[in-house]
């Protein structure tokens, strides 16, 4: 079963996409929601007083989507990819900060 915070149409596009069969969606699956809790116990206690459904729930939509993606990309050993797409996230966010777009 997909997180519920992945997006059901974006997460149809890459597995469809990508060809992954229900094992490698699991996996990419699990290793986001690994990535997401990691970020959450890494916060400062101070910062920690959310919980952490509540600060998966403030992740935005469109990074549950790129993570699930990468993780599927670097599951089917396309690293060189992952690492691309990463590139463009970064790069994207950057420039939205700098316009000052929400």
């Amino acid at each position: 079963m997909l997180d519920k915070h992945l997006p059901l149409e974006a997460a149809a596009e890459v597995i469809n996409e990508l060809g992954l069969d229900s094992g490698q969606t699991r996996r990419a699956n699990r290793t986001m929601q690994r990535i997401v809790h990691r970020a959450w116990t890494r916060r400062g206690t101070a910062k920690r007083a959310l919980t952490f459904d509540e600060f998966a729930d403030a992740v935005p939509e469109c990074h549950w989507s790129l993570m699930f993606e990468v993780c599927a990309l670097i599951l089917l050993g396309r690293d060189t990819d992952a690492c691309a797409l990463i590139t463009a996230a970064r790069r994207l966010e950057a420039a939205r900060s700098v316009q000052g777009a929400p």
